[in-house]
């Protein structure tokens, strides 16, 4: 990825973020995190849930959501790790890959966050 492409890059990221503490554009990307936390959150944590109090094992729906968010903030520290390993190379295109990777997987909850509030604060 060429500098341009990923300065280009970061700033529409950081736009998107913005965008999500607005009013309507928030809104609408809060409706979209909860379809998508539906979907890809709730459904595998109710099945993994399930499955663990079948076979013996206590575990609430608090526990497993703390479960999956330690997992997904190893994601951004491995992206964090790659990003640092490939600028020590000297393999400047794949470590800028793996910053915005970072960026991404950073602002993602924040855009969530941000989005979900402003749709509470836009619902009637």
């Amino acid at each position: 990825m060429t500098q341009r492409a990923f300065i280009i890059l970061l700033i529409l990221l950081a736009v998107a973020v913005a965008l999500s503490a607005t009013a309507f554009p928030g809104s609408m990307i809060g409706f979209l995190f909860a379809i998508a936390g539906a979907f890809f959150v709730a459904v595998p944590g109710a099945a993994i849930g399930d499955a663990l109090r079948q076979g013996g094992v206590p575990v609430t729906g608090e526990q497993l959501l703390w479960a999956l968010a330690g997992l997904y903030a190893l994601l951004p520290l491995g992206a964090a790790v790659q990003a640092w390993l490939r600028l020590r190379r000297g393999d400047f295109d794949k470590a800028r890959s793996a910053a915005l990777r970072l960026a991404l997987l950073l602002a993602l909850p924040l855009m969530a966050w941000l989005s979900v509030n402003s749709m509470q604060h836009a619902w009637p």
